[in-house]
């Protein structure tokens, strides 16, 4: 059985900055959304929706103990900083994991979260 991540929730009190950060920084893509009847975003990897976004007006509670971090696959780790670097987005140096040819490395989104990239 395959099993693979569905998508992420974030509360932001920041939603055109979390909007930004995720479009801008890892390329997803901002598309469709039910009404929920309140604010927020679906972004997209393909035509998947990966990150959803719930704008709210006071700051998460369970940034800290909650939620550690989410991970991304990238195809090619050095495109993803290159792209990173152009957009002053400070991340950790890139290390191997053991065993393997994926590289990882570290940022924070607006909000606080740990984004965890990953790839060749």
């Amino acid at each position: 059985m395959a099993i693979h991540i569905h998508h992420v929730n974030i509360r932001t009190k920041d939603l055109a900055g979390s909007i930004a950060f995720y479009t801008d920084a890892l390329g997803l893509t901002e598309g469709y959304r039910p009404d929920f009847g309140f604010p927020g975003a679906w972004l997209y990897d393909g035509a998947r929706a990966a990150v959803h976004l719930n704008e709210t007006t006071e700051a998460a509670e369970n940034v800290d103990n909650a939620m550690d971090h989410v991970a991304f696959a990238v195809d090619r780790l050095d495109d993803a900083l290159s792209r990173l670097d152009r957009l002053g987005v400070a991340y950790s140096r890139p290390r191997a994991i053991p065993g393997s040819d994926i590289r990882q490395c570290f940022a924070k989104d607006p909000n606080g979260v740990t984004i965890e990239l990953q790839g060749p």
